[in-house]
């Protein structure tokens, strides 16, 4: 029979013939009984992951439950979808969900939720996250989370198809099969995890090929010209700030740096349309209390002679960015597009990292202030 596993015992030289079975034969339960498996055995999911919470249900206006939530070894947020079976299931559109929900997540929320999970104060949480990463640094949560889907067994075609059809559109999402084998004997039960999308023989091919379709081939004209422009940029200011920035060029029109604080970070973006697009180089302040995004910006603005002297142009300062965000930058037109605006852009970031970075420490140290917390809005 397919997927039969032999059992042996070396010490008798006896051996057992064991063959698959399912959750619901067992009556295995997906809380329960697979959910706090894989809480012990994460690893089961085929990557190294470090759990964050689980049964999470504070979405915004959605009475939705996320299985589990965890972080993978490079920092990215990992939805997690449980079923004992795929018959029927929607678990691909609820992940989908998650994964939206999820999106906008901030560094200081993932805190507090590892926190509550592994029982630990937010300071001891925050480095057992920076060590799982492996980046003391670490502080900014990617808003492009990936999605395993596990279960006992993929009988529905209609997942499998709109799995491999969402990663041909760059969304990275697995699919874990756990096949169950009981033992007569003792009725103990062996798990056998397997990744079947995407085929782990053929792993790198097909993320590469992925990527490059999405990167060449499927992207919209406008997110082609953004990677495009934003890869100029980067190219240009790692010549300037080795080690500084993304390497990487993504299909956003922004691309930011960290400042060492959640919710602060410098950034190139690009708005407006057609001959009155701009670029702009900027620090954006969007930490979840308005009050302390505006006192940070008002830092800045008394700051402004001196900015705009390291950095000859003009700063724009917006306390009231969006409803609860700052931003300072300079701006300029970027139509048409040439190798020159690249450049500016790549050193005005230098420079105004260079300058508003020790503002930006000076500031933390003074105000003594490590979080948001107790802030008013």
């Amino acid at each position: 029979m397919d997927n039969e596993i032999i059992l042996m015992d070396q010490a008798t030289g006896q051996s057992l013939a064991l063959k698959p079975t399912s959750f619901a034969e067992l009556g295995v339960k997906e809380r329960q009984d697979l959910e706090e498996w894989i809480k012990k055995h994460p690893g089961i999911l085929g990557m190294e992951l470090l759990l964050i919470t689980s049964e999470y249900d504070r979405f915004d206006k959605s009475d939705k439950r996320l299985d589990l939530l965890a972080l993978d070894t490079r920092g990215t947020l990992v939805i997690i979808e449980l079923k004992r079976d795929m018959t029927g299931s929607f678990a691909d559109l609820q992940a989908i969900h998650y994964a939206a929900f999820c999106s906008t997540m901030t560094f200081e929320t993932v805190i507090s939720l590892y926190a509550d999970f592994a029982k630990l104060d937010k300071e001891r949480a925050r480095k057992e996250v920076q060590d799982f990463v492996g980046d003391p640094d670490f502080s900014a949560i990617d808003n492009r989370p990936k999605i395993i889907l596990a279960a006992g067994a993929f009988n529905n075609q209609d997942v499998t198809s709109c799995v491999l059809w969402l990663r041909g559109f760059g969304v990275d999402i697995s699919c874990v099969e756990i096949t169950p084998y009981r033992i007569p004997e003792d009725g103990r039960l062996i798990l056998c995890p397997r990744v079947i999308i995407p085929l782990p023989e053929a792993q790198d091919y097909i993320v590469n090929a992925e990527n490059k379709e999405v990167q060449e081939g499927k992207l919209p004209d406008m997110q082609r010209l953004y990677q495009e422009r934003i890869r100029q940029i980067l190219d240009c200011f790692q010549k300037l700030a080795p080690g500084k920035g993304s390497r990487t060029a993504s299909a956003k029109n922004y691309v930011q740096i960290p400042t060492g604080r959640p919710g602060v970070h410098f950034e190139w973006i690009f708005s407006g349309r057609g001959q009155d697009k701009r670029l702009n180089v900027a620090i954006h302040f969007e930490m979840r209390r308005r009050a302390l995004n505006q006192k940070l910006c008002a830092a800045l603005a008394g700051q402004k002679a001196a900015l705009e002297a390291s950095l000859g142009e003009t700063l724009h300062f917006k306390p009231d960015w969006t409803q609860e965000w700052s931003a300072v930058y300079v701006e300029r037109l970027c139509e048409p597009w040439t190798q020159d605006i690249a450049l500016w852009a790549s050193e005005m970031m230098n420079k105004l990292m260079e300058a508003a970075q020790p503002l930006l420490d000076e500031f933390w140290s003074r105000e003594q202030i490590l979080t948001d917390e107790g802030l008013p809005r």
